[in-house]
């Protein structure tokens, strides 16, 4: 039906349909039965209204400010715009009796790895695989500064020990602490990428992923996950790393361009010298030959121009908070990094 209306739907995100509409850009975001409408002029948003009411049987709720669990603020003033999940989070602290825990500063020690060693949890009355999907829908939507702690639990939901109920339990006190805290994203257009990973810091010997991209202050993609293989090496962990990230720069740069913002080069930020020489050189070396082709490509996305690698400290690293467990001060400084507010 959208299509008729004369919308055209996204190669980037199919959910996405994008028309001209007395010259300007409308966007219409559907998942299942609930629209997101978007546009710079009211005019046309209500002229958009009317068609889509002829066509549907729909409620016009007004501006947005609830969507699919996101509760939507804006500063008009200030001209930012707020993305939190302050009812969703304290609906999971009520559900699970975490109502009234103490809080904590972050939602996992500093160094701790979990292993499948443990006392056996006894899942009929720790409801451990409930806790931890409700937590991986808010990790994954509003919350990248659990999104490790949340992905670490994740990878123990056939066999839960009580270690990890103590562990689930901290990140539902570190959210009791931190409910009202949401993304805020502010002016302009600038998008620019982190990626990092550990080595061998998971069970197995594998290494994490963990990157994230910002756009106009607040952080936009995000992701912590395990390397499909063992590397041998740093170097080779930030290699695989930097391959994975730029997977999504490519498909974010093409979703940009649906809602007609320009991106040039995506900057890459790495803290390792050693990969971005490996990235940068065509040569094959014995630090190389080894690793699937796959991961290759990506020196052929910075051989175009689309994708440029910046080398930064360690200190300095956001991505550092999705590949391990942090203190305080260095957590902190990501969570502000990343535009959570």
């Amino acid at each position: 039906e959208l299509e008729s209306m004369g919308f055209k739907p996204s190669l980037a995100d199919p959910g996405l349909f994008v028309k001209i509409e007395n010259g300007e850009p409308v966007y219409v975001l559907v998942y299942v039965d609930d629209l997101l409408l978007a546009c710079k002029s009211m005019a046309v948003i209500g002229q958009v209204k009317a068609q889509l009411l002829r066509a549907f049987a729909m409620r016009d709720l007004g501006e947005t400010r609830f969507y699919l669990g996101f509760e939507i603020e804006r500063d008009r003033t200030a001209r930012t715009i707020s993305v939190t999940q302050r009812r969703y989070i304290s609906n999971i602290l009520e559900k699970f009796g975490m109502k009234g825990a103490n809080s904590r500063s972050t939602p996992m020690d500093a160094n701790l790895h979990l292993t499948a060693e443990g006392d056996p949890l006894d899942t009929s009355v720790h409801p451990y695989s409930e806790v931890v999907g409700s937590l991986l829908y808010l990790a994954v939507c509003s919350r990248p500064d659990i999104s490790f702690a949340v992905g670490s639990l994740a990878r123990f939901m056939a066999k839960p020990t009580i270690n990890h109920w103590n562990a689930a339990k901290g990140v539902l006190r570190y959210l009791k602490g931190t409910q009202g805290l949401g993304i805020k994203f502010g002016g302009g257009a600038h998008v620019q990428g982190y990626c990092d990973s550990d080595l061998a810091g998971a069970e197995g010997r594998r290494s994490t992923t963990g990157f994230v991209y910002l756009l106009n202050g607040g952080a936009i993609v995000w992701s912590s996950k395990l390397q499909p293989t063992v590397a041998t090496s740093t170097a080779e962990a930030e290699y695989m790393a930097t391959a994975a990230s730029i997977k999504d720069a490519l498909w974010l740069r093409h979703l940009l361009h649906d809602l007609g913002v320009s991106v040039g080069v995506v900057p890459m930020k790495c803290d390792s010298t050693a990969c971005i020489a490996m990235l940068e050189s065509p040569m094959s070396t014995a630090r190389t030959k080894h690793l699937d082709i796959c991961h290759h490509f990506a020196r052929e996305r910075i051989e175009r121009g689309e994708i440029r690698m910046v080398h930064c400290s360690t200190a300095e690293q956001l991505a550092d908070m999705f590949t391990k467990s942090l203190p305080k001060g260095k957590f902190k400084f990501c969570v502000a990094g990343m535009g959570l507010r």
